[in-house]
C-alpha cells in the first residue's frame, strides 16, 4: 500500500516504521528539526533495551509535496492540531483513501469527517508507549503494543479487514471492531484518569500505585467517567473499573504517559481532549464528577502558566 503517516511522533513513527519494514511504501509528514533529521539521518527507532534500528525514509513537510494519492493515511497528530492538519491532508486523498485516526479522545472522527468527508474516515485507538527522544529518534516500549480500528457507522468492512491484516502483519496486535465508539470511550476513561494522575504526580506508575489510597482514588475517578459514558449511551460493562485497575497493575513500573511528559517539558498538552472531553459531556448531562474536575482544574491552572492549552 501507499501509506502516509500524518504526524510522525511516537505513535505515527512507530506504526510507520513497522509498515515500512513489511514492504509498504511509507511517506512521513513531519516538521522542524524532526523533519530535517529524518531527511538527513533517517528514522531511528530505539527500544526500551537500547536496541537501535535506523530506517531510511521519505519525509515531507506537507502531504502535497509527496505528489501522490494514498491508499491509507495514519492520522496521528496531536489533538490540538487536528483541524489544520486535516486541511493540509486534502490534496493527498483519492476517492478510495482510508484515513485511520489514532488520536486520543473521542472527537477526532467527527472533526475529520466534517473536513475530509465521512466516507474516508475510520476510527481507531492504539495502546503503546512511544515518544520523540530527540529529532529523528523515537523511543518505545514493547510491553503494550496493540490497536483497534472500526467503521464509525458500525459493521466490519472489507477495507477495515485489510488494514487490520496489514497492521497485524507489521507486528501490531489489532482488533477489528464493529463498535469502535465503545472502544474509544473505554480508552478515553483510562486516559482521562491515568494521564492527569501521572501528570500531577510526575512519577512513574509503579510508585504511584504503591502509594496508600491511590487505587481507591483511581476507582473513584474511573467510576465518575463511566457514569458520563453511560449518559452518552455508551454502555460500558459493570466490570470496566476492575478491568482498568487490572490493566494499570499489569503495566511496567516505569510506565509514563504522554500527558505527563508534555507537562514535564511544558509543551502544549491534550488535557482538554481527554479529561476535558469527559467533563464537557458531564456538564451537558448534569452528571457530577467532583474528583475528576478537581484534578482537571488543578492541571489546567498549571498548563495556563506555561501556555500549554
Amino acid at each position: 500500500m501507499q501509506v502516509l503517516i500524518m504526524g510522525s511522533g511516537g505513535v505515527g513513527g512507530f506504526i510507520g516504521s513497522r509498515l515500512l519494514q513489511t514492504g509498504h511504501n511509507v511517506t512521513f509528514v513531519a516538521r522542524g528539526p524532526h523533519l530535517q533529521a529524518l531527511r538527513d539521518h533517517g528514522l531511528c527507532m530505539v527500544s526500551e533495551t537500547g536496541t537501535r534500528h535506523v530506517h531510511h525514509v521519505n519525509a515531507v513537510k506537507l502531504p502535497e509535496e509527496a505528489n501522490a494519492q494514498f491508499d491509507l493515511v495514519i492520522f496521528a497528530v496531536k489533538c490540538y492540531d487536528t483541524q489544520p492538519a486535516a486541511q493540509l491532508l486534502r490534496p493527498a486523498l483519492g476517492d478510495q483513501t482510508a484515513v485511520v485516526t489514532l488520536q486520543n479522545g473521542i472527537d477526532s472522527v467527527p472533526t475529520l469527517s466534517s473536513i475530509l468527508g465521512a466516507q474516508h474516515v475510520i476510527g481507531g485507538a492504539t495502546w503503546l508507549t512511544a515518544h520523540i527522544l530527540e529529532p529523528g529518534v523515537i523511543e518505545y516500549q514493547d510491553a503494550e503494543v496493540r490497536a483497534a480500528i472500526g467503521e464509525p457507522a458500525g459493521g466490519i468492512s472489507d477495507r477495515v479487514q485489510a488494514i487490520g491484516q496489514a497492521l497485524r502483519a507489521a507486528g501490531i496486535e489489532t482488533e477489528v471492531s464493529d463498535d469502535i465508539d465503545h472502544v474509544l470511550w473505554n480508552k478515553l476513561v483510562l486516559l482521562a484518569v491515568l494521564g492527569p494522575v501521572t501528570a500531577a504526580c510526575q512519577l512513574p506508575l509503579g510508585p504511584i500505585l504503591a502509594t496508600e489510597g491511590m487505587l481507591d482514588l483511581f476507582r473513584t475517578m474511573f467510576n465518575e467517567a463511566i457514569v458520563v459514558a453511560r449518559s452518552q449511551d455508551i454502555h460500558l460493562p459493570d466490570t470496566t473499573t476492575d478491568d482498568l485497575i487490572a490493566l494499570l497493575q499489569s503495566l511496567p513500573a516505569d510506565n509514563t504517559t504522554s500527558l505527563q511528559v508534555d507537562f514535564a517539558h511544558q509543551r502544549r498538552v491534550e488535557l482538554d481532549y481527554t479529561a476535558g472531553a469527559i467533563l464537557r459531556r458531564a456538564h451537558q448531562s448534569a452528571v457530577p464528577t467532583p474528583t475528576l474536575q478537581t484534578l482537571y482544574l488543578t492541571l489546567k491552572s498549571r498548563a495556563h502558566s506555561f501556555g500549554g492549552l
